[in-house]
């Protein structure tokens, strides 16, 4: 009763009793790509405990009730719950929000938000698997505009609110954009915004949203007529994209890492291993929540809590099952990038 009463589930009270290494998910409720974040967490922590000891449990926590705070649920993680580390999912605000936590008990964060803003929160105890917003839209920039006859003009589709400003301050850092649009997560209004595009006359847009959504305006914007290029972040390779753009995905163009041989059959075994679990195909996020529990708790596991800040930044790389993981001195991950086209619904290598 205790427990409940200070609002510490006895299931993960035990859990993080009987475990030396506890591992801690912020999920908000409206996390766009919650279930695949899970699933790929869960997947990575399975995997580790069939390592030797210690063993690794998972705490979730979200907001919960009208009046809930993330910021709340990542504190009880690490006070009520025992978490020695956080990971933080693609929404930029929960990562904001786990950092500041970070920044008061040193608990280590990896995140997955493509914010340029996150590695500079000056919380040195954190990195980002994610490739960043402005990676993404140089690499995107420099491929699409490769061997064009004259400027480009490029149009932004970006979420509204909070994200969207950090979204549209990260591209045009990357990249000279005509214009940019905000969007609703609900597309409400999309018509507005579809026939705004079009009389702008873009030559190719940037549908910088979640992959649902961002397939949605898609086909929204090919049964207008919309021809030209389409381009996305990393994260609209999955299939909830193609379910929700059907045909209009064909020729959308997205940016990925950079995989070595090696790399390509980490990638297939983790796709192998995913299926077989769970039923469905990974998507990129998965494959990323995966790299991220993997990667904490290989460091919970390697230092003990007095020592954790001191192991930051980090000196190794890791294989992943997104490719390999290292990072530079700002929690940055190093990587390189290239260009996916869709075709058939699937994404492939660009063809010259």
């Amino acid at each position: 009763m205790l427990m409940a009463a200070c609002g510490c589930p006895w299931r993960t009270w035990a859990a993080a009793q009987a475990t030396n290494v506890v591992i801690g998910l912020l999920l908000p409720p409206e996390e766009a790509e919650a279930a695949s974040l899970r699933a790929g967490v869960l997947l990575a922590v399975e995997h580790a405990n069939r390592a030797p000891a210690p063993k690794v449990s998972l705490v979730v926590r979200g907001r919960v009730g009208q009046w809930g705070a993330d910021a709340v649920e990542a504190a009880r993680m690490v006070l009520d719950d025992g978490a020695q580390g956080l990971i933080a999912p693609p929404n930029g605000a929960a990562t904001h929000l786990a950092l500041q936590v970070a920044g008061r008990t040193a608990v280590p964060v990896i995140s997955l938000c493509a914010d340029s803003s996150v590695s500079r929160t000056g919380v040195p105890w954190m990195v980002r698997i994610a490739p960043s917003t402005i990676e993404e839209a140089r690499a995107l920039s420099a491929g699409l505009n490769a061997g064009a006859p004259g400027p480009q003009r490029w149009v932004a589709l970006v979420p509204d609110g909070r994200a969207g400003r950090e979204v549209s301050r990260d591209l045009n850092r990357a990249c000279k954009l005509k214009n940019i649009h905000e969007v609703s997560s609900t597309l409400t209004r999309v018509e507005s915004v579809v026939g705004q595009v079009l009389k702008e006359q873009p030559d190719g847009l940037l549908i910088w949203l979640d992959p649902v959504p961002a397939g949605r305006l898609a086909r929204n914007l090919r049964d207008a007529g919309f021809a030209g290029k389409l381009a996305g972040p990393s994260r609209c390779n999955s299939p909830a994209f193609f379910a929700s753009s059907a045909e209009a995905s064909e020729g959308f163009v997205v940016p990925a890492i950079v995989l070595d041989a090696d790399g390509e059959a980490r990638l297939l075994s983790f796709q192998t291993a995913f299926r077989q679990h769970y039923g469905i195909e990974a998507d990129l996020t998965a494959a990323e929540g995966y790299d991220a529990a993997t990667l904490l708790a290989h460091i919970l596991k390697k230092n003990d809590p007095q020592s954790l800040p001191r192991a930051f930044p980090l000196a190794f790389s890791l294989p992943g099952a997104s490719g390999g993981l290292s990072f530079d001195a700002e929690g940055n991950r190093k990587l390189a990038l290239r260009l996916l086209v869709a075709r058939h619904g699937r994404f492939g290598a660009v063809t010259k």
